[in-house]
């Protein structure tokens, strides 16, 4: 994970994989046959690892609690650039392993964020779509400016916290638009 971390895939090499893990060569291919097996591997643990230091903490009010996971997520992407970098827009990102473990976390986070948003009731697919919609947003930012590093961190964090309120406020103003103007309509539709 650290190599990955630090450097895109093509950079590196099986030998130095298996002389920092302190093993041979042969016993790194033993157990994958290639360095992307052993790349879907450290995906895996590093999206389990993202997942974990996101997570809500549930004593928070919903507010913060969606602000603290935006942090962790920016913070851990910004210690670990070049992971995320080569997960999202490396050369093996359109690998379908790869893509499953990204959607696995893009899966994760907009259930938790729709837990904290729609807690009292079934989210609605307009809300869905648009939680689904602001991760591909806040994933292409965060991805953008580990390139460029153009603005502070919490610059990027308070960028993304407002871009998803404002995706949930827009969504829930239209949702409650079409179920006040829907009787009206129906009844309309009958004189």
């Amino acid at each position: 994970m650290q190599l990955f971390s630090t450097r895109a895939y093509e950079e590196i090499w099986v030998e130095e994989i298996a002389e920092l893990a302190g093993i041979s060569r042969g016993l790194l291919y033993h157990y994958f046959p290639t360095k992307r097996d052993f790349y879907v591997a450290v995906s895996r643990a590093v999206a389990a690892e993202a997942g974990e230091v996101s997570g809500p903490d549930p004593s928070l009010p919903p507010a913060e609690r969606l602000r603290a996971g935006i942090d962790a997520f920016v913070r851990y992407a910004e210690e670990h650039s070049q992971g995320f970098l080569t997960a999202y827009r490396g050369s093996l990102s359109g690998d379908p392993e790869v893509r499953a473990i990204v959607e696995e976390g893009r899966e994760r986070q907009a259930g938790r964020i729709l837990e904290v948003v729609a807690s009292d009731a079934e989210p609605t697919p307009l809300l869905r779509l648009a939680v689904h919609g602001w991760i591909s947003l806040a994933q292409n930012v965060i991805a953008r400016w580990l390139h460029e590093r153009d603005a502070s961190r919490e610059a990027i964090c308070e960028l993304l916290s407002r871009a998803l309120s404002g995706v949930i406020e827009a969504t829930m103003e239209m949702e409650e638009g079409t179920r006040s103007t829907a009787p009206a309509a129906a009844s309309s539709g009958n004189g």
